[in-house]
């Protein structure tokens, strides 16, 4: 059986009886408390004199009590005395028990479980904290929101609301609405506390009501009408509880009844409103009238009279001061009906209301003969808005009423544009510029009603413009006037005021910029976007000028007739959009023409209102570069088998670049087959023979990092033995033989590429490739100068990580191979990001190994965290403490930039500590706890058949672990930035045919360009700056061809600054997706706040 709370003991208790109980509880005043096996609780309280008190739970666990003292008798709520006992039950629930010998214990399935045992209230509340967890509330009712009517198993209860307008509590212009409740299933019973009840109603638990009633949301539920209402006042308790003070929030004591109140505030009022009148909510006002709760869209029944007696004339106003008037609340109320009325009226009734009853008037104004004139004039059209007017029948025979005609007319002298307004009610004319108003009235003194609101809105709309007057008229000779006159002033007047122009003024007005059309297209060779315009009766001249005009943001051009050309059309807009997105600038605007690149042309988007028509060449041309799969380019017929159809999609996606001498980024993920790809790409362009240049084809150039050439080269003996391939590599005098000698294709470094600038000068290529475009991210360095001077027709960059740290470096990729993208680098740097994704993605072709190959194993990352030996941990420490003073110091005195690279080395000493201090210090005799880890690893992968590449950026760290290995007998392969790129090739080969089950390999020399697939593991001994360098470190292992899944172990020095480049590198791991992909995320490159982070340095020091 579950206990009650203690909520419900405070409940049934009161907060104050609940209070002395604890206390009575706590100064063990409860004595002799047993039960016996009927549930039924016994105790002894000492308070002022001891008293009995006997306690029965029912089968849901909620008491019924009895006390001795004579408070019970006397008041609605149990006593301190039954707070005390019923606080002692929920603490300690197994007393002792009447007739039952022994004691309560822990189920013998859990005794093996050994240590001290729990007590009951521990227990408890361990039970409780597993049902939270398990979606369960204390009482086991479900929330408010999804306590549904049944029939079965719950009772329905019934609510009465009650709606309480209290006027003028603060004050007479804020009356309020509260609402109360009751509550029962036979009889309703009175909430004494609704902020308590709206609680437990929400969080599913019981209430006790009074001895007769107890409210169990396991038994009882709500109808849907009910739980609407309960579903706003709980909205409303919540912002009573955010904003209002703790000591505010119930108001009054127990004893004032204000608990049973909750004031609706008036921002709630008008979705709870609906609400309560479905649930049948019932209203009190003031003066004891109650009605069932009902809503009008309207004003309520007051009425106006307006007659004469004697010689004086009177205004009596009903039903007025029974109406109570809630601005605020956006309604008024009488006899329970709740009126929604506009603002503006309730505030004008309010005023009323206050002028008249206030001033001791009883609803009855007098006025004299002098007043009654003006007053009809003013009130009487307002009045008759606001409810049923009677007039004196003498009163009525002199009022007239027509409709108002208001006119405007434009006339024009020379540059002048002259505009006069006239209000007409039928016969009579009224000028409202002049001093005074010329009225053609008839002789029995009638009264005219004007329409003043419609008069005023005229008026303020003319005079917004602040045009010159000159006497009863408007004049003005200036141009943006004139213009904001004919194009704004005249349709904000359509349907209140009649407009008549001289043929003078309707000259001044073009008759619609709706004839505006673009049409763009490529020209006939394929290189150029031309977009050109026509404008209904405008010739090539002035459209050139309309159109720099729409650039400056001009609101309009004036045509050589004279004529107003409006340039705020949706047209003239989405021109100007496109024109920004274009990079269009004055001088590319030709005659009735603009002439782009036509690789401007992926911005342009297809749309009606002033968009662009397609033509058909450019349309075909956006679709193949958009989708390759367009392109018709069949694959090198040796080659078709070997592709893999996401391979032949980059070639075709070559071809089409090629196609157009586009440039491009191969950006797949590593082990995709970038450099098959390519080949494939080569061979079909030389089987075209397309490019010839004299004496034969040009030939291909492939540029790669130093430890790749050779990899290149057999690449093309395996896949393209039918081309004639060429390394220029080894000496000056061997790489100038090389590339001048005769070969389909020249592959060389980028090292060599910087030294053989005069070499290379003076040839011409039909390709460029450049394999690791990441080695000229920086477009300042000598490598990013030397690639770009080469003179190839097209030119592709190959790599798996185009942007590792900031979009600089994809602008730098792009510098070289596709210059005429962009048009400068502010330019790139400036355009918005979506703007920026959209040009590029066509030239960046990129996919992932889960994208692309389905059959390639799981690769499973695994972070190990060692921990320092002593002997590490002192020398850290030590290193940390002055390598921080002294970082403060350099920022404060230097900054960052300046103090950079000293702080990367200090960062790179501490991370050479946690591999092992001997790379630091030479004299270190200890161990290093991340090198007995990996001994573990080593050891346990061994034993179970796996084979390793181990990484490291510090080749003496390499060379310490291959010593520890040769001490074991364990044969490894080595490999660094010494090795020479043909042994490369060959290591790489006979570790993958089976030989040996370590290889080590230096980070940065073998990251790139190696094919291990012979191996399943890869640890990561440290971790390097930039993540995209690990992931292609990963990459050997896990790519095509591997048939196993890959474990990758990166080692983390616990408490060290490895966790923290852990953490920071997580900001650069979603960078790539930042463009490529098209998502949101936020660019991550190491600042001096990344370093402070690392070294938890905060910027006051």
């Amino acid at each position: 059986m579950e206990l009650y709370s203690l909520w419900t003991v405070e409940a049934l208790c009161g907060t104050e009886s609940f209070k002395v109980g604890k206390e009575y509880f706590r100064q063990g005043r409860v004595m002799d408390l047993s039960m016996n096996m009927s549930n039924h609780y016994e105790a002894v309280v000492q308070g002022s004199r001891s008293y009995r008190v006997t306690v029965k739970l029912d089968q849901g666990g909620h008491p019924e009590a009895v006390c001795e003292c004579p408070a019970y008798h006397a008041q609605f709520q149990y006593c301190e005395h039954i707070a005390a006992v019923l606080i002692a039950i929920h603490e300690k629930p197994e007393p002792s028990i009447s007739g039952v010998r022994g004691t309560f214990s822990i189920s013998e399935s859990h005794s093996h479980y050994q240590g001290n045992p729990l007590s009951a209230r521990e227990e408890r509340t361990a039970n409780e904290l597993i049902r939270l967890f398990e979606g369960a509330k204390r009482s086991g009712g479900p929330p408010l929101r999804e306590r549904v009517y049944v029939q079965t198993g719950q009772e329905k209860l019934q609510v009465e609301w009650i709606c309480t307008v209290e006027e003028g509590l603060y004050s007479d212009a804020n009356p309020k609405i509260t609402v109360s409740v009751k509550v029962g299933l036979k009889r309703t019973y009175v909430v004494q506390d609704i902020r308590l009840f709206l609680e437990h109603a929400e969080k599913g638990r019981a209430l006790p009501f009074s001895s007769r009633f107890q409210y169990d949301p396991a038994l009882h539920t709500f109808g849907p009408e009910d739980r609407k209402v309960l579903e706003q006042l709980c909205r409303v308790l919540s912002s009573e509880q955010i904003y209002a003070a703790d000591g505010n929030l119930r108001t009054g004591s127990r004893s004032s009844g204000l608990q049973k109140y909750l004031t609706i505030p008036p921002l709630a009022w008008g979705e709870l409103l609906p609400a309560l009148i479905a649930a049948g909510a019932t209203i009190e006002q003031p003066g004891g009238f109650t009605a069932s709760l009902a809503l009008y869209e309207g004003t309520p029944p007051v009425s106006y009279e307006l007659g004469r007696q004697d010689a004086y004339f009177y205004l009596q106003i009903q039903g007025l001061e029974e109406t109570i008037l809630m601005p605020k609340y956006g309604c008024a109320i009488s006899r329970g009906t709740v009126f929604r009325m506009e603002q503006s009226q309730l505030e004008l009734l309010s005023e009323i209301k206050d002028t008249i009853y206030r001033g001791g008037l009883d609803g009855r104004l007098s006025m004299a003969a002098q007043q009654l004139d003006e007053f009809i004039r003013q009130a009487l059209p307002k009045l008759r808005a606001l409810g049923q007017v009677r007039l004196d029948p003498e009163i009525q025979s002199r009022i007239l009423s027509p409709k108002l005609a208001a006119k405007l007319f434009l006339d024009r002298l020379d540059e002048e544009l002259i505009l006069k307004l006239e209000f007409h009610y039928d016969g009579i004319i009224i000028l409202p510029l002049e001093a005074q108003e010329r009225q053609l009235e008839n002789q029995d003194s009638s009264i005219l009603i004007r329409e003043m609101d419609r008069e005023k809105y005229v008026l303020n709309v003319i005079e917004e413009l602040k045009l010159p007057i000159r006497g009863t008229a408007w004049v003005t000779d200036q141009e943006e006037q004139i213009y904001n006159v004919l194009f704004h002033l005249l349709p904000q007047l359509e349907g209140k005021a009649e407009v008549f122009a001289t043929t003078a003024v309707r000259d001044w007005v073009y008759p619609d910029s709706g004839g505006f059309e673009t049409l763009a297209d490529a020209d006939a060779s394929l290189n150029w976007l031309e977009i050109t315009f026509s404008m209904d009766g405008i010739g090539e001249a002035e459209i050139r000028k309309i159109l720099l005009s729409v650039l400056e943001r001009r609101k309009y051009y004036r045509l050589k007739s004279g004529a107003f050309y409006s340039l705020e059309g949706k047209v003239f807009q989405t021109f100007a959009g496109m024109a920004e997105d274009l990079g269009v600038s004055k001088n590319d605007i030709g005659h009735g023409r603009i002439t782009l690149p036509l690789v401007r042309s992926l911005l342009l988007t297809e749309s009606g209102d002033g968009g662009p028509r397609l033509g058909r060449s450019l349309r075909r041309f956006l679709e193949q570069v958009r989708d390759p799969d367009m392109t018709e380019a069949e694959v090198p017929a040796r080659l078709a088998s070997v592709l893999r159809d996401y391979q032949k999609r980059g070639f075709r996606w070559l071809k089409t670049l090629a196609r157009y001498r586009f440039g491009g980024i191969l950006a797949d993920d590593m082990g995709l087959g970038k450099t098959l790809q390519s080949i494939a790409y080569i061979v079909s362009e030389w089987e075209e023979t397309e490019e010839i240049s004299g004496d034969g084809r040009l030939p291909v150039l492939i540029v790669a990092p130093a430890s790749l050439v050779y990899n290149w080269e057999n690449e093309f003996k395996k896949f393209a033995p039918e081309l004639q391939v060429r390394v220029a590599a080894g000496s000056k005098q061997e790489r100038t033989h090389q590339a001048a000698a005769e070969a389909d294709v020249i592959i060389t470094s980028y090292p060599a590429l910087r030294r053989d600038s005069d070499i290379y000068d003076n040839m011409k290529f039909s390709t460029m490739i450049l394999d690791e475009a990441q080695a000229f991210k920086n477009h300042t360095t000598q490598t990013a100068m030397s690639v770009k001077r080469i003179q190839a027709g097209r030119r592709f960059a190959l790599t798996g990580t185009p942007i590792e740290n900031s979009l600089d470096e994809l602008w730098s990729i792009f510098d070289v191979i596709f210059p005429g993208l962009f048009t400068g680098r502010q330019a790139f740097k400036d355009m918005p990001r979506d703007t920026l994704a959209r040009l590029v993605r066509p030239f960046i072709l990129r996919r992932l190994k889960s994208q692309v190959l389905r059959e390639l194993p799981e690769k499973i990352e695994t972070v190990c965290q060692s921990e320092l030996t002593s002997e590490q941990k002192k020398l850290y420490a030590a290193y940390l403490s002055s390598f921080k003073k002294q970082t403060l110091k350099d920022l404060e005195s230097e900054g960052f930039q300046k103090s950079r690279m000293k702080i990367l080395a200090g960062i790179t000493r501490l991370r050479q500590i946690c591999c092992h201090p001997s790379l630091f210090e030479a004299s270190y005799q200890g161990s290093s706890g991340k090198l007995e880890q990996l001994s573990e690893i080593v050891e346990e992968c061994l034993a179970s058949g796996k084979r390793l590449l181990i990484f490291s950026q510090f080749t003496g760290m390499l060379q310490m672990i291959r010593g520890e290995l040769t001490q074991r007998n364990i044969p490894t392969f080595y490999l660094d930035g010494q090795t020479p790129s043909r042994e490369r090739v060959e290591l790489c080969s006979r570790f993958n045919d089976g030989e040996n089950d370590i290889f080590l390999i230096s980070l940065k020399a073998g990251g790139t360009g190696l094919n291990l697939t012979g191996a399943d593991t890869v640890v990561l001994y440290d971790l390097w700056w930039n993540p995209a360098v690990e992931e292609q470190a990963a990459g050997r292992a896990h790519r095509l061809g591997q048939k196993r899944t890959v474990q990758i172990i990166r080692l983390i020095a616990q408490g060290t600054i490895e966790d923290k480049m852990l953490e920071l590198q997580q900001r650069k791991r979603n960078l790539i997706h930042e463009v490529i992909d098209a998502e949101e995320s936020e660019l991550a490159v190491w600042s001096e706040q990344d370093i402070r982070d690392l070294l938890m340095i905060s910027p006051e020091g």
